[in-house]
């Protein structure tokens, strides 16, 4: 009973202690319907996203977002969410096609005017329309800018042979980006780019096949806040100690766990399940003053995986300790 109180306690404890996220947008397409309100990009000149009937889809209930390029042919876009959102972290899952002429992927802080001007984070999978990458990028009033493209050797597993489900996400923070693909964050970042502060999120494709029909099958999109960072980072103008929100969040099955200490101290680094039962030594050592990260596989100390759910991850460094809340997915 005492420790069974204990740990009842110490779930009081991390529950008092996270600030967790707050999700603020799902869309899963479930019983062929949009759960949100789609708008056509490009003022209208676009497809509009339609929910379609697709067995073996992530979510498993067989439905999911497309979106065409029968009206705008060279490029299409769908929007959704809230034009105000500014820092939030914003994932989906993507079927990409290696034998497609196409750019597939998502988009994010877009505005409604004619040319959708935004972010966008796509993948070009087939060697015969040109290198096959990654690529995130800014759309203004005229012309594209490539911020950063990502090969195959750069990506952590390599990028996609074969047609499939994968995940893309965004972490926006102020004017910073980190993208992630299949739960791994892309090398290089944070990226810095002040263009956009704010605006939709949604689905793009684009291409040179102007000829032929494309579409783009979108599922399980989730938008949740996250923890604003800005200057925190900056070692220069913090004086106490951090714990950051990890990244990505919702994750599968990799995150990253970052805090900030303004001194050198021995800091304890744990990970609890929803029941407050302690299931991961992550560390305990002295750490160096500044920024230190720390990754979670998402396995107990017995390097089995744990199931999905809600967990805690909980720092003690002298006499500051807090806990936040993560998601993990399987």
């Amino acid at each position: 009973m005492k420790k069974l109180l204990s740990g009842i306690g110490l779930l009081m404890l991390l529950a008092s202690l996270a600030t967790g996220q707050t999700t603020l947008y799902t869309e899963t397409f479930a019983n062929g319907t949009l759960q949100n309100p789609w708008y056509a990009g490009f003022s209208g000149n676009s497809n509009n996203m339609e929910a379609v009937a697709y067995p073996g889809n992530p979510g498993g209930d067989g439905w999911a977002g497309r979106l065409g390029n029968d009206i705008s042919r060279s490029a299409s876009s769908a929007l959704s969410g809230d034009p105000a959102w500014s820092d939030f972290y914003f994932e989906a899952m993507v079927f990409l096609r290696p034998d497609s002429a196409f750019y597939y992927g998502i988009e994010f802080r877009v505005d409604s005017s004619a040319n959708s001007r935004g972010y966008n984070f796509v993948a070009q999978l087939n060697p015969a329309f040109g290198p096959t990458r990654l690529r995130f990028r800014k759309r203004d009033v005229t012309t594209p800018t490539v911020i950063r493209d990502w090969n195959s050797a750069q990506v952590p597993g390599g990028l996609p042979t074969q047609p499939g489900w994968h995940k893309m996400a965004v972490e926006a923070v102020g004017n910073q980006f980190r993208l992630f693909f299949d739960d791994q964050e892309l090398p290089g970042g944070p990226y810095t780019d002040d263009t956009y502060a704010n605006g939709f999120i949604g689905a793009y494709l684009f291409g040179t096949d102007t000829l032929a029909t494309y579409y783009l099958h979108i599922d399980d999109i989730t938008v949740t806040t996250v923890s604003a960072i800005g200057d925190d980072l900056n070692p220069e103008l913090v004086s106490d100690f951090i714990l950051y929100q990890n990244y990505p969040n919702p994750f599968n099955p990799n995150t990253t766990i970052a805090f900030y200490l303004p001194v050198s101290e021995v800091a304890s680094l744990a990970i609890y399940n929803s029941l407050g039962q302690k299931v991961r030594d992550l560390a305990a050592q002295r750490f160096a003053p500044g920024v230190q990260q720390v990754q979670w596989d998402g396995k107990d100390n017995s390097g089995r995986e744990l199931p999905g759910g809600i967990y805690f991850y909980r720092i003690a460094a002298g006499e500051f300790q807090s806990a936040k809340k993560m998601l993990l997915v399987r």
